[in-house]
């Protein structure tokens, strides 16, 4: 068997184990748990009690040898399952280790098996039954006897005692709030207000107080007051009752507008309410939190029933005759209103479940919306003075140092209110002219925004764009302008577009400005048309045509300068056309110079049949097909001219268009003079010289076709 010399790590103590294989192996102990009992079969007992005191050996046999067994060395371990104790660990053992198991834990009690003190029940003495009982009974012969009396009771006995049980509920429910009885004195407190106004309204109904002694509604109003004074006295009385703090701040709402209702205007009226919202929200501040929401919830009721009632009464002046003087003052008194708003709002935000800015907002609507609808009232120019009100707001905003927080709320939606109010009016009118100065304004205010860069170029440019064609049309509708100087606005509208792209080649506002100029250009020529036919088209066409050229100079462009040329040889035509003139010149030279021009510009580094063969053609050719010397010598005087300058330029520079052109000009006029001349020529003449002709190209035929194929081949180098 194994054996182990182990050190206990508690006394100090050497003890030496014999080890016996396990049956099955054991697992390791839980270090949080007391260390296990080791089973016997290991072999590990516990230290035996002190060694008797050593007793004489027997005696040996007379037969035993003398020589004895060998002794076993002093170092061969104990085999026995038994521990030595010594004092100190021997020399050269292993020193003590710290063990890791820590102190066992005690274990869980098991749960006790007594049964609970049974809690002291408190019994009603026989003195507290019988007062309860007597209560009772009481109460039951007062009810009865109410029941079966009711009818035949005056009704200033039925009013007092309605008005006693008040009184009783309202004392009773001092006590109750003081004794931690929250119910009951919150039951006491809604049963003695329901009571007490009950009383009140029944007295009157059932004819204690006179009908004509006071009207119904101010006997409510002295109701809700009556009602409030009592719940303030209880308040003192009985803080802690909820019910006496909200009914003090509800029913102190009604009196006010109870009696001035009937009895003043609306503007004063507004002013009290006002009035009123700022008292409830200042005194309800005092209260506990459930008063203080009472008091914000009420005083934003008529809070809203201002602003809404103010609102409402603007539009009917608006809409319908009424007094100015009464208009005026409401309209003052909403802003008024919505001033104070934004100053409480300032001190008492709003809760989190409502937009950041939403109150200042309503504030900011209501007042806008009471001014534009009170300004068109106004004797005058009324129809300018929301207009020009909302263009105020408009620059305002949009020179505004700072564009966030809630003075920005404020300042845009005014200016929104203001502007739909005035475009909504203008539409209800039939205001066309009207609306021809808000697109006006709008445009320019578009493209300040854009100058400011407060908003994207791409749309701003489309809405100034827009904004302006749709007033002049606006203002040719309602026969403002007249139609020819509709036509050239808008040409002027589409060349500004125009020459405005020139500086935004290959940006995203290209697109933008080049269709808006489209439109535009499209609109003038239709007013161009109905006015002029022929000199309005061509004066548009012209003006559109001047910033295309200054766009096409763009090297990425180039294609914009034959739109260009288009749009001018389409305006002399009409130009000339509308002059009435008959000269074949006035429509062919003009666009050959602007083709010419184009080509050298755009076209010059291409053969001179690309940039310079159009113009040539165009200016050229017709007259010289119209040249007649009989009729007309001097245009065949001209071509002849001009022909022969093409050919001394293309032979100079070397360009093969305008020495064919100017070449076959001079041909067409010789041969054209010669069928002339030909019928006079006496025959004999004409049949010589063919036979000259024939005879002297036979004799030099070889040098003559080499002269042709130089000449060609001279021709076709030319560029």
């Amino acid at each position: 068997m194994p054996t182990a010399a182990i050190t206990c790590p508690t006394c100090r103590t050497q003890l030496h184990l014999t080890l016996e294989p396990a049956l099955y192996p054991q697992p390791y102990p839980h270090p949080e748990l007391p260390l296990p009992t080791p089973p016997p079969h290991l072999g590990i007992h516990p230290p035996p009690p002190p060694p008797a005191p050593p007793t004489a050996p027997p005696a040996a046999p007379a037969a035993a040898p003398p020589a004895a067994s060998p002794a076993p060395p002093a170092s061969a371990p104990v085999t026995a399952p038994v521990a030595a104790r010594s004092g100190r660990p021997a020399s050269g053992t292993r020193p003590p280790y710290p063990t890791t198991f820590g102190a066992p834990r005690p274990l869980p009690q098991p749960p006790s098996t007594q049964p609970p003190k049974p809690s002291r029940i408190r019994r009603l003495s026989p003195q507290a039954t019988l007062l309860t009982l007597g209560v009772l009974l009481l109460l039951a012969a007062g009810v009865t006897f109410l029941a079966v009396n009711w009818d035949s009771l005056p009704v200033a006995a039925q009013a007092a005692i309605i008005g006693t049980l008040a009184a009783l509920s309202f004392a009773a429910s001092v006590p109750a709030s003081r004794r931690a009885l929250a119910g009951t004195a919150e039951a006491l407190a809604i049963l003695g207000t329901g009571l007490l106004t009950v009383d009140l309204y029944g007295a009157r109904a059932l004819g204690l107080i006179p009908p004509t002694a006071v009207d119904g509604v101010t006997y409510s109003a002295i109701v809700f007051a009556t009602v409030a004074v009592l719940a303030l006295l209880m308040t003192r009385l009985a803080p802690k009752v909820v019910t006496y703090g909200v009914t003090t701040v509800i029913a102190a709402q009604l009196p006010i507008p109870l009696i001035l209702i009937d009895r003043t205007s609306l503007p004063v009226l507004l002013g009290a309410l006002l009035a009123q919202v700022v008292g409830t929200l200042i005194l309800s501040a005092k209260g506990t939190a459930i008063v203080r929401r009472t008091g914000s919830v009420t005083a934003t009721v008529v809070f809203c029933g201002i602003l809404g009632a103010g609102t409402t009464r603007t539009l009917l002046g608006l809409l319908t005759t009424t007094t100015l003087s009464i208009t005026i003052a409401t309209a003052a008194v909403v802003c008024l209103a919505a001033a104070t708003g934004i100053a409480i709002l300032h001190k008492r935000p709003l809760p989190a479940a409502f937009p950041s800015g939403f109150g200042e907002l309503v504030c900011a609507a209501a007042a806008a919306f009471a001014v534009a609808t009170t300004l068109p009232q106004l004797p005058g120019p009324s129809r300018w003075f929301t207009t020009a009100l909302a263009t105020a707001l408009a620059i305002t905003e949009l020179v505004a140092v700072r564009r966030t927080g809630k003075l920005a709320i404020v300042l845009h939606t005014a200016t929104i209110t203001v502007a739909a109010v005035d475009l909504t009016y203008c539409l209800a009118t039939d205001d066309i002219r009207q609306l021809g100065y808000l697109a006006a304004i709008l445009a320019v205010l578009a493209v300040l925004a854009a100058v400011r860069k407060l908003t994207d170029p791409v749309p701003s440019a489309a809405v100034a764009s827009l904004s302006a064609q749709l007033a002049i049309v606006l203002f040719a509708f309602d026969g403002y302008v007249g139609t020819w100087p509709a036509a050239v606005a808008l040409a002027a509208v589409a060349a500004i577009g125009i020459a405005v792209t020139s500086g935004y080649v290959g940006k995203p506002l290209e697109p933008v400005l080049l269709v808006t100029a489209a439109c535009a250009a499209v609109l003038a020529e239709i007013a161009a048309v109905s006015a002029s036919p022929f000199t309005a088209t061509g004066v548009v066409l012209t003006i559109v045509a001047a910033p295309l050229i200054a766009y096409g100079m763009n090297p990425r462009r180039r294609p914009t300068l034959l739109l260009a040329a288009l749009l001018l040889v389409i305006a002399n035509t009409t130009f000339m056309l509308g002059a009435d003139k008959h000269t074949l010149e006035w429509y062919t030279v003009p666009p050959a110079l602007i083709l010419l021009a184009v080509g050298i510009v755009a076209w010059r580094n291409q053969p001179s049949w690309v940039y310079l063969g159009p113009g040539l053609m165009l200016g050229l050719a017709p007259s010289a097909l119209a040249a007649d010397t009989t009729d007309n010598w001097l245009r065949a005087t001209l071509v002849v001219a001009a022909a022969v300058l093409l050919i001394l330029i293309g032979v100079r520079q070397s360009l093969q268009s305008p020495f064919i052109i100017g070449s076959a000009a001079v041909a067409k006029i010789a041969i054209a003079q010669f069928l002339e001349m030909a019928p006079l020529i006496p025959r004999w003449i004409t049949l010589a010289t063919a036979g000259l002709i024939l005879l002297t190209t036979g004799a030099t035929y070889e040098r003559r076709l080499t002269q042709a194929k130089q000449a060609t081949r001279w021709i076709s180098n030319l560029r």
